[in-house]
């Protein structure tokens, strides 16, 4: 290692060096030029700010390590429902420490990964040795990354530790590309491979194409099959040690040599998602131009060089991309793809310059003198190629984050069409009509399976999750019984803030039972990470008997939404349906507790209606009109039929009756979701709502799922009531 590289001084007399050298101007220019990106990197997240409900599962383990349950879900079962253990120990730690709670914190945390993940880049450029145009490629590497719109999203990390494991690799592929030829650089690049692996369970993988590579360019330095073990030992050996203590950790703790996420989320190989998921990324992000940019590098740098490090994010790029064709892709926006783009910066300006030099050296005179074209120079040729590279690499990704980020709406899932009402200046460019074309109906597809959901998603249902569940957050402690158990999805933010409730996942990520249950829905009809499904009878064992609702501010409100309700602070009261009202009386005495009208448990109430009476409506949900209650009910009960929202429109004999803002309209809206109305008993889906007092001749019910300029309906039935 270079004595000049040690200590700050070092770093700013190198990245003098090496910006100003090849390109004319000074560093203070250079760096005038570059701040323009980071305003851009800036802006784009912080429109992209978002929390996501996911983050707050870890959150809840980090809880209950701090109070001294371990590192559980629910206290006293032993089950990894997290597979993230570096982040959870570090959210850890700031909060011991710092005082500020994981949803705080997680998101500042990963900003902090993005500036060493843009710091640890741009000191790539300005060390690597032989980079001709070092100025001009630096500005288009950061003009790259920083215009990303995917990069922008990740930044913020919705609470997720996305941003760490990229962070992480990009060191370890600096670290090899720089300082290999020394130990420490060698064990700096482990500990970064160590850091990789504990914060996803992909950094193994990861981290054995590092070691292939090394092998494959010291054999070829070498011009033999000849490697130095010794080398290689500093490399993997810390490596192997400190991820193969964790495995037996996992073992020890949990019983479990892989966490419980693997088998709640994989189900079988799932190419044909994967490959949507793949393309549609490729299409917006400009993958497609990225890579055949960097595979123009390669084969220049290993031409005059013979240095492979190019070959090393092609080849992490080329087996992770194997990886994600296989599980099908991921529930969130290119979550897994976000290392890909600042290591694909680099090479990409590279290729870049390299055609413009290529164009700009062309030998014009073997075209006859009246054909011939007057080119400017190879800097110029390739800031001229840069415009259509960095158009079609952002353009799209762009348009959707915006698009995204307007939505004020309540939405479930969301797919944005790119067409001439929200895109005309995007698909005015040329081919980018059909490439938005394509993309739209790539996104279409996966949205329908939950794959690649868009940021926008997220950020609006972990705002309605916070609005009604962060009440809690001033609840009394104790006041749930400990026998209390809940069965539910959506883990995480209701949870975090009730966390001395117990809960069984119904698709598996905290409990190893569901996660183990098998599932024989096809490919084309599942929903990644949400397969899994409870067996016939378990909930019912286990002793489900509490389903919790959103805090409510007052008495009233608390029993309009649950069958009891309980204060649990000043001004705060939870309500809560119960199966078994004599445990609420005797569990709750001593508290202030209150029932609503009818006594009788949420589950009798099912059996005697289903027993007692006949649907009107049997469709997706037999739906029951008794006691002038709207009651719907499935079994068995599936994500997809949860997740879209309930339509319920009430067409009043006399329109007179109707509310002043819905009289224009001639109906009544009560469309509501089901986390807001329903319960979940054995399997069993059931949701209720009380209807008005006027007269009412019709009703239009149905689920349906709120889309770009309009709805899907999944199903529409009608009840024409006799007057």
């Amino acid at each position: 290692m270079n004595s000049n590289g040690n200590g700050l001084r070092g770093f700013a007399l190198n990245m003098r060096r090496a910006l100003t050298g090849p390109l004319k101007g000074t560093s203070l220019s250079l760096i005038l030029a570059c701040l323009p990106w980071l305003a851009l990197l800036a802006w784009l997240a912080s429109v992209s700010w978002f929390l996501t409900d996911d983050a707050f599962i870890s959150f809840r383990y980090v809880r209950n390590l701090l109070e001294g349950h371990g590192l559980v879900f629910n206290p006293g079962e032993r089950v990894e429902g997290y597979s993230n253990f570096l982040w959870v120990l570090e959210l850890a730690a700031i909060w011991r420490a710092l005082g500020a709670a994981p949803e705080d914190a997680a998101p500042w945390l990963s900003v902090a990964f993005t500036a060493g993940t843009v710091g640890a880049m741009l000191w790539w450029i300005a060390r690597l040795p032989s980079l001709r145009n070092r100025g001009l490629v630096g500005w288009m590497a950061l003009g790259l990354v920083c215009s990303s719109a995917t990069f922008a999203v990740w930044t913020s990390g919705g609470g997720l530790e996305t941003r760490q494991f990229t962070f992480f690799i990009v060191v370890a592929v600096v670290c090899l590309s720089l300082y290999r030829d020394g130990r420490a650089g060698l064990l700096a690049a482990s500990a970064s491979l160590i850091g990789a692996a504990l914060t996803r369970p992909e950094g193994p993988l990861i981290a054995v194409c590092c070691f292939g590579w090394f092998a494959a360019q010291r054999m070829a330095d070498a011009k033999g099959l000849r490697v130095d073990w010794r080398e290689l030992a500093y490399l993997a050996a810390p490596f192997v040690i400190v991820v193969a203590a964790h495995f037996l950790f996992r073992f020890a703790y949990y019983g479990e040599w892989l966490p419980n996420t693997y088998y709640a989320k994989h189900v079988r190989p799932w190419y044909e998602s994967g490959f949507r998921y793949l393309w549609s990324a490729a299409l917006e992000t400009g993958l497609y131009l990225l890579i055949p940019l960097a595979w123009v590098a390669l084969r220049h740098r290993w031409r005059e060089s013979r240095d492979g490090i190019y070959a090393l994010v092609l080849l992490l790029i080329a087996v992770h991309m194997a990886y994600v064709m296989r599980i099908g892709g991921d529930h969130f926006e290119y979550r897994p793809l976000d290392f890909y783009w600042p290591l694909l910066a680099l090479p990409a300006a590279v290729g870049t310059v390299c055609i413009g030099s290529r164009i700009a050296a062309f030998d014009w005179r073997r075209i006859p003198h009246s054909h011939r074209l007057r080119l400017p120079g190879a800097r110029a040729c390739a800031l001229i190629l840069f415009i259509p590279v960095i158009f079609y690499c952002g353009a799209i990704q762009g348009e959707l984050l915006i698009e995204g980020a307007r939505i004020d709406k309540r939405i479930w899932r969301l797919h944005i069409e790119l067409d001439e009402r929200n895109a005309r200046w995007l698909l005015a460019a040329p081919g980018m009509s059909a490439l938005a074309a394509i993309s739209n109906d790539l996104r279409r597809q996966s949205i329908e399976q939950d794959v690649a959901s868009r940021f926008a998603e997220h950020r609006e249902f972990a705002n309605r999750q916070l609005r009604r569940w962060q009440p809690y957050e001033n609840m009394e402690r104790g006041v749930i019984p400990d026998d209390a158990l809940m069965a539910g999805a959506k883990l995480g933010i209701r949870f975090y803030y009730l966390p001395d409730l117990k809960v069984i996942d119904i698709f598996g990520l905290t409990d190893a039972t569901v996660a183990r249950n098998p599932v024989t829905t096809p490919n084309h009809q599942r929903a990644i990470a949400h397969d899994r499904q409870p067996p016939p009878g378990y909930l019912m064992e286990r002793g489900v008997n509490f389903t919790a609702h959103p805090a409510a501010s007052s008495e009233a409100e608390a029993l309009d939404r649950g069958q009891y309700a309980v204060k649990v602070g000043p001004d705060l009261w939870m309500p809560f349906d119960s199966d078994d009202h004599d445990w609420v009386v005797a569990s709750f005495a001593g508290h202030d507790l209150r029932i609503a009208g009818g006594t009788e448990p949420v589950g009798d109430y099912m059996a005697r209606l289903i027993r007692d009476s006949e649907p009107a409506i049997r469709s997706t949900f037999d739906v029951y009109l008794s006691e002038n209650t709207l009651t719907y009910v499935k079994e068995p009960c599936a994500r997809a039929d949860t997740e879209a929202w309930f339509f319920l429109a009430l067409y009043p004999v006399d329109v007179n009756d109707l509310p002043d803002h819905r009289r224009q309209h001639g109906f009544d809206n009560l469309d509501f979701n089901f986390y807001e109305r329903g319960v979940i008993l054995d399997g069993k889906c059931m949701a209720a709502v009380d209807l008005p007092e006027y007269a009412i001749a019709r009703i239009s019910t149905g689920q349906y799922v709120p889309v770009e300029g309009g709805f899907r309906h999944f199903w529409e039935e009608e009840i024409r009531l006799e007057q």
